[in-house]
């Protein structure tokens, strides 16, 4: 399966791009994550522009997909928001060092879903516990 397949229409281009701030979720990889040693990702909507948050119009979920160099497409979570809390998660991710980006999609129960991918630099990958020899061992490749 294709990411692309996982949202089924996309109609972010019939609003404008402060709209698009307001729903576009944000993705930061997470280093030593308060000083655990582990490595997680941060997902949040309406970072630079704030997303309204009220029964008839908020972010319904944030959910995260990793792919692989391989190109498969992981499901890594999901995260579901009620009406008055800030969309924004942290997801643990086991074995970063096999991913090649992470995707987010988050869900507005007016304006339906809205993605955005980050691609994991190759030294940040190697660096993520995952050895090269034991990448290729395990069949991430490198």
């Amino acid at each position: 399966m294709e990411f692309a397949d996982i949202i089924e229409s996309d109609e972010s281009d019939k609003v404008d791009d402060r709209s698009k701030e307001r729903h576009i979720p944000t993705i930061e990889v997470l280093r030593n994550y308060e000083g655990t040693g582990k490595e997680y990702i941060r997902v949040v909507v309406g970072e630079k522009a704030i997303h309204p948050n009220t029964p008839e119009h908020h972010i319904e979920y944030i959910e995260l997909y990793g792919r692989t160099k391989m190109m498969d497409t992981v499901t890594i979570g999901r995260a579901t928001f009620g009406p008055g809390v800030k969309p924004d998660a942290v997801f643990g991710v086991v074995y970063f060092g096999k991913y090649r980006e992470f995707c987010a999609i988050a869900y507005c129960n007016v304006h339906g879903p809205w993605e955005n991918c980050i691609e994991i630099r190759e030294e940040l990958r190697l660096t993520a516990g995952c050895r090269r020899e034991k990448c290729l061992q395990e069949g991430f490749g490198v």
